[in-house]
C-alpha cells in the first residue's frame, strides 16, 4: 500500500513567486520572491529559490555586506554568478530571524546556461570600440594628477553576463567605467564581447537636475560660520601647521569631511579654504566669488554624515567611514559657470549656478546628492527608466530628510512646507516639489499627468536626450508617496481609475526607517515601482505588524499614488500566524505544539477558538477567552494525544466572534512519532505499522514515500514484488530537493556485535545527487555520517569525492551514487535490489562508545536539474546478540521482591559500594537510570516504577565491577 502525501501539506511551505526569465512587459515586477512559512536554513532556502527560478547548473551565489534592523532581523546581499562569471546586477538577498533561518528571499536572478562564454573579441578592442564613439572628448586617465585625485585608473574592463532587464535576455559583455573630463561623465559602459557593439550604459554622475548648463597640526575646532543659505552654522575645522592657517577639514566625523575650493577651474584641485584665525567672517567670505557657499556644503556634508550615523547606525556612505570630499566652484568656462551639483563616484562637485540660481550648496542639495552614493552602496538602483527614477526619488528623499534633521535637529519635529521643495534655498524657484510635484512639471501618480514612459510599462531607449527615460521627471511618483506616507493626505489621484484615497501619515521618523531600510534591504539594481511597494510593505510588516497602521499607511500611500491596491482591513479578525514546529525525531517525546495567533483587526477581541485534527481525525477543540488588542499575539499550547510511529499532520484552525477574513485562519504542520526498535526485528515496510519517520528539509513530506515502486527503473520487479520505502516510487524525485527518512531508536549496551543492514537499489545522477546515512547520539540534535568507502568494510559507499567546483557540489566524501545503469562495484547494476551492511560494533556492548538511544536516518540529496528514479530501500534491521540474561561476577545475595508486583519493588544486594539501577523494557529501551550511594555490606533499596506500563522488564544493576539482569513483570 502507497502512503497517501496529504495536499494540505503545501502549506508548510508556503511562496509566492514569480518565474525567470521573465520579460517586463509580462509583469511590472522586475523581482521575484520566496516566502517560507516554516524559516529553512539559509544554504537550503538559496537551493529552493535558484530551483523555483529555473536556472540550471553552474550557479552560485557570493555573499556581500549584511545588515540587522530593529527587530533582530538579518539581511544579506549575494552577488549571482554563472561559471566563474559576475552577473551583472544578479542578487539575491536572504531575510533570516535571529535564529538565523530564512523566512524570506527575493532578488533578481538571470538564466544564462545557453551563453557562449568565450569572447570573440579582447578588452583592448571593446576599450577601442568605445574610444571611437567619444571621438573628441578628454578622459581623466590622461591627466595622471587629476587621475590620482580621483583615485580613477584607465580601465581595463571587466568580463562578465550582463541582462537586459527589459526582455530577460543576457550578453557576454566587458565593462568598462569610463570618467570623460570634457564633456563631463562618468558611465558604466558595456561592450558586448562577441560583436564589440556597445549595448548598455549606466551613469554614474548624477545630478541634482535637468537644467540648462548654457594651533597644532590637524587639530579639530569648533566654529560658527555664515553659510550662504542657512544662516550662522557651527562647524568643525582644523589647523594646517603646513599651510598656518586653519581650513574645512573635520576629522571627527568617520574618516573625515573635507571641503576644497576648485576656484571654478575645470580641473579638480585640492586647495584648501583657508583663514587666519578661525573667524571666518561675512566680510571675508561673503564676497564676489561667493566663499560663503562653501560653508553650506561643509556643514550640509557635516550634517548628511551625521543624519546617517545618528539615525540609522550607518558610517558615512558607504558605511564604512568613507571621506566626503566637495568641490566647491567647480567648473568655469568661457565665462559660464556650471549649473549643477553632482556626485561623481567619489567626491561632491558644485558649480557656482548664474544670476537666477546661486552656487548649488544648500544643505539638501549635498544630502540629495550624496544620497547617490548610499544608494550606490546599497540597492545599486540602474540609472535609467523606473529604478533610476528611483534612485532619484530616495535621493530627494534623503534630501528632504537631512534638510529637516540639520536645521531642526530631529526627524520628530513636524517639517515645515519649505522641506518639501528641493534646492528652495538657490534662487526664486525650486527645481521640484514631493508636496506638490505638478507644480513643477513632474508627475504625483504613477502613469498620471506629466508621467515619462519608460522601457518598463512601455517603450523608451535610454540616452541622455530623455533624461534616461524621465529619472528626474519620474522621480516625483516616489516623493509624492514619501510626501504622503509622512504627512498624510486625502484626495483623487489622477491615475487612469482616479482613485479616491486618505491616508494618515505617520511621521519622518517612522517613513524614513522604511523607505531605508527598504532601500539597503530589500530593491536590486532594476527594480521597479511595484518592487519598491513589496520592498516597503514588507519592511512595514516585519517592523510592525501586518495589519498595522503604518502597513496601512504605506499600503495607501502607493494606492494614492496608483502603485497597486489600496489597503484592507477587518474590524474583527484573528490570524493564525505560527504553529511551533515539532522537529524532534527522538524516542517518545511528549507533543505539546504551541499555537500563536495574532488580533490582525482593528477591534480588540476577546475570544478564540481553535480547533485542531491529526492527520484528518476527529476534531479537538482549545478555547482562549481575554482582551486581545490590534497586532497584539498569544502563544497557546495544545494538547496532542498518542500517536502510531511516523509522520503526521497536525491541521489547526482559529476563528473568533464575527471573523471577517476567513483566509488567514487555518495551517498545518509535520509533526513526529517515534519509539524503540527491537533488536533483530526486520522493518518489512509491508503495512502501516512499519511506518518511519520521513521528512523533507523545508518541513514537507513529499518525497519519502512507503509503497510499491513503479518507476522506470526502480519497479516492483526490482523491488522483488515487496513494500518499500522511496523517493517518489512512481517517477523522478525532485530537483533541488533534501529530504530524510529516519529510524526507530535502538538500545545497543546489551548488544554484542551490531549491525545495520538492509536491502536498496538506486538511480541517481552521477556526483550530483546522492544519498548516505547518518547517525545521532544525542536525541537527533546532532547528527555524523555513518562510515565511509574507505574503510575494510567494502559494502557500503561506492563514492568518496568532495565538491572541487566543477561538480559534486551536494557531495560529503562518502556516498552513493551514480546511473541505475552504471556498474555497481560489487556486481551487476546500481539500479539491482542488493544488501548492504555496516558494524556498529562501536556502539554496543564492549565497544568504545556503548549507546542506549542511537538513531539513524538515510539522507537524499539532489541538485537543481536532471532527475532520476532515485532510490528504494527493504528489510531494514538492526542486527546483533543481545546479551540480558548474563551475569558477570556474582553476587553472593541478589533478589527483588515482589515480583509481579504493581510499581513499587525492592532490590536487595551483596556490595558495599556505589550501586547502579537500570531498568530496561522488553525492546531493551533504557527507561530508568539512578546511581545509589553504599556504605552498608548489603544494599537495599526501594524502585518506584509506577510511571511505567504494565509489561516486562529487566532490572540491571552493576557495583564492584559486577554486573546481574532480573526480569521483573509489572501487574
Amino acid at each position: 500500500m502507497k502512503l497517501k502525501i496529504t495536499q494540505i501539506l503545501a502549506l508548510l511551505f508556503f511562496m509566492t513567486l514569480n518565474a525567470q526569465n521573465k520579460t517586463l512587459k509580462n509583469s511590472l515586477e522586475i523581482q521575484t520572491t520566496l516566502k517560507f512559512e516554516n524559516p529553512v536554513e539559509r544554504s537550503r532556502g538559496i537551493d529552493l529559490f535558484v530551483a523555483q527560478n529555473k536556472l540550471g547548473k553552474g550557479n552560485y551565489f557570493e555573499s556581500k555586506k549584511g545588515n540587522t534592523d530593529e527587530r533582530g532581523n538579518f539581511h544579506q546581499r549575494n552577488q549571482q554568478f554563472y561559471k566563474g562569471l559576475k552577473i551583472e546586477f544578479g542578487t539575491l538577498i536572504t531575510h533570516s530571524n535571529n535564529e538565523g533561518k530564512v523566512f524570506y528571499i527575493n532578488g533578481e536572478l538571470y538564466n544564462a546556461s545557453n551563453l557562449n562564454l568565450q569572447p570573440t573579441i579582447s578588452k583592448n578592442q571593446g576599450l577601442t570600440n568605445i574610444l571611437q564613439s567619444k571621438l573628441g572628448a578628454s578622459f581623466l586617465w590622461e591627466d595622471k594628477t587629476q587621475a590620482d585625485i580621483m583615485d580613477y585608473t584607465k580601465p581595463q574592463g571587466e568580463l562578465l553576463i550582463l541582462p537586459d532587464a527589459m526582455t530577460g535576455k543576457v550578453n557576454l559583455a566587458y565593462k568598462y567605467d569610463v570618467y570623460t573630463t570634457n564633456p563631463i561623465a562618468r558611465d558604466e559602459i558595456y561592450v558586448d564581447a562577441h560583436s564589440g557593439e556597445i549595448i548598455f550604459s549606466n551613469p554614474i554622475i548624477k545630478h541634482v537636475d535637468k537644467i540648462n548648463q548654457n594651533k597644532t597640526e590637524n587639530s579639530i575646532l569648533n566654529t560658527s560660520v555664515p553659510t550662504k543659505y542657512s544662516g550662522n552654522r557651527d562647524v568643525e575645522t582644523s589647523y594646517d601647521s603646513f599651510l598656518s592657517k586653519y581650513i574645512l577639514l573635520d576629522n571627527t566625523r568617520g574618516n573625515g569631511v573635507v571641503t576644497y575650493n576648485n576656484e571654478r577651474k575645470v580641473v579638480y584641485q585640492n586647495k584648501h579654504f583657508q583663514d587666519n584665525d578661525n573667524n571666518w567672517t561675512v566680510a571675508e567670505y561673503n564676497n564676489f566669488f561667493k566663499d560663503n557657499a562653501a560653508f553650506d556644503a561643509h556643514w550640509g556634508a557635516e550634517k548628511t554624515y551625521d543624519f546617517w550615523m545618528n539615525t540609522f547606525g550607518r558610517n558615512s556612505y558607504d558605511d564604512n567611514g568613507a571621506q566626503i570630499k566637495s568641490y566647491v566652484h567647480y567648473r568655469k568656462v568661457a565665462n559660464q559657470s556650471l549649473v549643477n551639483a553632482f556626485w561623481n563616484g567619489v567626491a561632491m562637485s558644485y558649480g557656482d549656478g548664474n544670476n537666477s540660481t546661486g552656487p548649488l550648496t544648500s544643505i539638501d542639495v549635498c544630502g540629495h546628492e550624496i544620497g547617490h552614493a548610499v544608494c550606490t552602496n546599497t540597492a545599486n538602483l540602474i540609472y535609467q527608466n523606473q529604478s533610476g527614477a528611483m534612485n532619484e526619488g530616495f535621493s530627494d528623499i534623503w534630501g528632504a530628510c537631512i534638510e529637516h534633521y540639520g536645521k531642526s535637529g530631529s526627524l520628530s519635529n513636524t517639517p515645515n512646507a519649505n522641506v518639501w521643495l528641493i534646492a528652495e534655498d538657490l534662487g526664486n524657484s525650486a527645481f521640484r516639489s514631493m508636496s506638490n510635484p505638478l507644480a513643477y512639471g513632474n508627475p504625483n501618480t504613477y502613469l498620471g499627468t506629466y508621467w515619462t514612459t519608460t522601457g518598463v510599462e512601455g517603450t523608451c531607449t535610454p540616452s541622455d536626450a530623455n533624461d534616461q527615460c524621465g529619472v528626474h521627471n519620474n522621480s516625483g511618483v516616489l516623493n509624492h508617496w514619501f510626501y504622503i506616507l509622512t504627512q498624510g493626505k486625502s484626495g483623487t489621484n489622477n491615475g487612469p481609475d482616479q482613485d479616491v484615497y486618505n491616508v494618515t501619515g505617520i511621521g519622518m521618523v517612522k517613513s524614513s526607517q522604511i523607505a531605508y531600510f527598504a532601500e539597503r534591504d530589500y530593491l536590486t539594481p532594476n527594480s521597479t515601482y511595484f518592487d519598491a511597494r513589496n520592498a516597503t510593505i514588507e519592511v512595514a510588516q516585519n517592523l510592525y505588524c501586518t495589519t498595522s497602521p503604518e502597513v496601512a499607511a504605506v499600503t495607501n500611500a502607493w494606492y494614492a499614488v496608483n502603485v497597486g491596491d489600496q489597503f484592507v482591513s477587518y474590524a474583527n479578525d484573528v490570524a493564525l500566524k505560527t504553529i511551533q514546529q515539532i522537529a524532534n525525531v527522538s524516542c517518545n517525546v511528549v507533543i505539546n505544539p504551541v499555537v500563536r495567533f495574532e488580533n490582525a483587526g482593528t477591534n480588540t477581541i476577546s475570544n478564540v477558538t481553535i480547533n485542531y485534527d491529526v492527520d484528518g481525525g476527529a476534531t479537538s477543540t482549545s478555547q482562549w477567552n481575554g482582551n486581545l488588542s490590534p497586532c497584539q499575539v498569544v502563544d497557546l499550547p495544545i494538547a496532542v494525544s498518542a500517536l502510531s510511529r511516523g509522520t503526521h499532520v497536525l491541521n489547526v484552525t482559529t476563528t473568533t466572534t464575527s471573523d471577517g477574513n476567513a483566509l488567514n485562519n487555518t495551517k498545518a504542520i509535520n509533526i513526529f512519532a517515534n519509539d524503540a526498535g527491537t533488536i533483530n526485528q526486520i522493518n518489512t515496510f509491508e503495512s502501516e505499522t512499519d511506518n518511519l519517520i520521513s521528512i523533507d528539509e523545508e518541513n514537507t513530506n513529499l518525497i519519502w514515500q512507503r509503497g510499491n515502486a513503479t518507476a522506470s527503473q526502480l519497479n516492483n520487479i526490482v523491488a522483488q514484488n515487496s513494500e518499500v520505502y522511496g523517493t517518489n516510487l512512481s517517477g523522478l524525485y525532485p530537483n533541488s530537493s533534501r529530504s530524510f527518512l529516519v529510524s526507530q531508536c535502538y538500545n545497543l549496551e546489551n548488544v554484542t556485535n551490531p549491525t545495520i543492514e538492509f536491502d536498496m537499489a538506486f538511480d541517481f545522477e552521477t556526483n550530483w545527487d546522492l544519498l548516505y546515512m547518518q547517525y545521532s547520539i544525542d536525541g537527533a540534535n546532532n547528527w555524523s555520517i555513518l562510515g565511509s568507502n574507505s574503510t575494510a568494510n567494502s559494502t557500503w559507499y561506492n563514492n568518496n569525492r568532495l565538491p572541487d567546483g566543477n561538480d559534486c557540489f551536494n557531495c560529503v566524501g562518502s556516498q552513493w551514487t551514480g546511473e541505475g545503469s552504471e556498474a555497481n562495484t560489487r556486481g551487476g547494476f546500481n539500479k539491482d535490489k542488493r544488501h548492504y551492511n555496516y558494524s556498529l560494533a562501536n556502539f554496543g556492548l564492549g565497544g568504545t562508545t556503548p549507546q542506549s538511544n542511537i538513531i539513524f536516518r538515510f539522507v537524499f540529496q539532489s541538485d537543481e536539474a536532471v532527475a532520476e528514479d532515485g532510490a528504494i530501500v527493504d528489510n531494514f534491521v538492526i542486527n546483533g546478540t543481545q546479551v540480558l540474561d548474563n551475569t558477570t561476577n556474582s553476587f553472593e545475595i541478589f533478589s527483588i521482591y515482589p515480583n509481579p508486583t504493581n510499581g513499587f519493588v525492592t532490590i536487595n544486594l551483596s556490595s558495599q559500594d556505589k550501586v547502579t539501577v537500570s531498568v530496561f523494557d522488553i525492546r531493551g529501551r533504557k527507561v530508568f537510570d539512578k546511581n545509589y550511594d553504599n556504605n552498608n555490606s548489603i544494599f537495599s533499596q526501594e524502585l518506584n516504577l509506577q510511571n511505567l506500563g504494565k509489561g516486562v522488564y529487566l532490572i540491571k544493576v552493576d557495583s564492584e565491577g559486577k554486573s546481574a539482569i532480573k526480569k521483573i513483570i509489572l501487574k
